[in-house]
């Protein structure tokens, strides 16, 4: 498959009639080195962002060695790419046969629980396959973290983790059953307070206390979650290395090994995805485009931040910087009346049918999430050496 040099020339050579993901593993990289070099311990990838296999390896080839997984198929994806990864199945509610394919087919030896029911079921698992098998084992307690500060959309406690009173009563359980033992939070999507960190690393450590003498030392690990933002248009928030800062501080003493799973924080802008307009109304600010809320825009549906987007005209010129702009409404390309941004998109007024829209930070929970509604295929992948960065980007940087 080519790699294009850039959007631009992806549209003068090829004219894509359906929609693209355009990936530059060269953003991955970037971001695992980022992570690699100032984040206090093991960087882990949270699998479900993107499984798309050239995601996959191009995580690997960034250096990615330990990844967080919820089901067979995303083990079974990263056992195809990188075989001697170290997996965590950190799905707090797991089937027997999944628990079994895990420890024997795969060699999973870390899971998380949030229930004494799950512990039942990795007990009856466990102790039907091998006899000692539970000292080779860590079951990571996930506990709900009153610090957690994302977007609002997403509320993870809602669903999983316990309060830290049962969670240290469950770490003790555990231990007495004769498993290794961790603790684990998620500190919300998109979060915009680094000191949440700190605060529930914390409390994970009051957690450990309440459960063994020794406290966090017992521990074989604190998972930390991801929730590492992006700057989507709109949103502001500290810099990555706020975040660095005050988890290193927070954990500058901890007993125990630290571990991060960031999902979106390490593909999300290695991607953009290329649009067609297959109508531009006259009469008012419509847009109708080949993708939408039920291709790559699944997310866009349900959170409060949309990606940046730009316009390139049919034959892949920018538009002129000085080329009045107006707002305009992007619907899918769906036959629902669901399926539209929710925010408007702020265009070149120029703009028209058969001209093309490239929508930045799109490597996360975008061809991961897509359905084939109405009969319409989901964005294909192709590569490209460049993705021209965004104002946000320049900001940062």
């Amino acid at each position: 498959m080519p790699c294009y040099s850039s959007l631009p020339a992806l549209i003068r050579d090829a004219a894509p009639r359906t929609p693209l993901l355009c990936l530059s593993p060269r953003r991955i990289t970037e971001r695992v080195r980022l992570f690699r070099a100032h984040f206090p311990g093991e960087t882990s990838w949270a699998v479900k962002s993107n499984p798309h296999p050239r995601v996959v390896q191009a995580i690997v080839d960034a250096g990615i060695r330990t990844f967080d997984v919820a089901s067979r198929q995303e083990i079974d994806l990263i056992r195809h790419h990188c075989p001697s990864a170290m997996l965590h199945f950190n799905h707090p509610v797991k089937t027997p046969d999944d628990i079994a394919y895990a420890i024997h087919a795969a060699g999973i030896r870390s899971f998380v629980i949030d229930s004494p029911g799950e512990l039942e079921k990795i007990d009856i698992t466990v102790d039907s396959m091998e006899a000692g098998l539970r000292s080779d084992i860590t079951l990571t307690i996930r506990f709900r973290s009153k610090n957690a500060a994302g977007t609002g959309n997403y509320n993870f406690d809602e669903k999983f983790g316990i309060p830290p009173q049962e969670a240290a009563a469950l770490l003790q359980l555990a231990a007495h059953r004769g498993y290794r033992t961790g603790l684990t939070f998620h500190p919300g999507s998109q979060n915009r307070r680094p000191e949440s960190y700190a605060l529930s690393i914390e409390t994970a450590r009051d957690i450990a206390g309440r459960a063994f003498p020794q406290g966090e030392a017992a521990l074989s690990h604190l998972n930390i979650g991801g929730g590492f933002p992006c700057a989507y248009p709109g949103g502001s928030g500290p810099s990555l290395h706020c975040y660095f800062k005050a988890i290193s501080q927070a954990a500058s003493d901890l007993a125990c090994p630290l571990v991060c799973e960031p999902g979106r924080a390490l593909v999300a802008e290695s991607t953009s995805l290329l649009t067609r307009i297959n109508l531009r109304r006259k009469d008012d600010s419509r847009l109708y485009i080949n993708d939408g809320i039920y291709g790559s825009f699944m997310e866009a549906a349900f959170v409060d931040f949309q990606p940046p987007a730009r316009a390139y005209s049919a034959a892949g010129a920018t538009f002129p910087e000085d080329e009045p702009r107006e707002a305009f409404q992007v619907w899918g390309a769906t036959c629902d009346s669901l399926d539209r941004l929710r925010q408007p998109v702020c265009l070149p007024s120029a703009i028209r049918t058969g001209d093309f829209l490239e929508f930045g930070m799109m490597g996360a929970y975008s061809n991961a999430t897509a359905t084939r509604f109405n009969g319409i295929e989901p964005a294909g992948l192709v590569s490209v050496e460049e993705i021209a960065p965004w104002s946000a980007d320049a900001k940062r940087a």
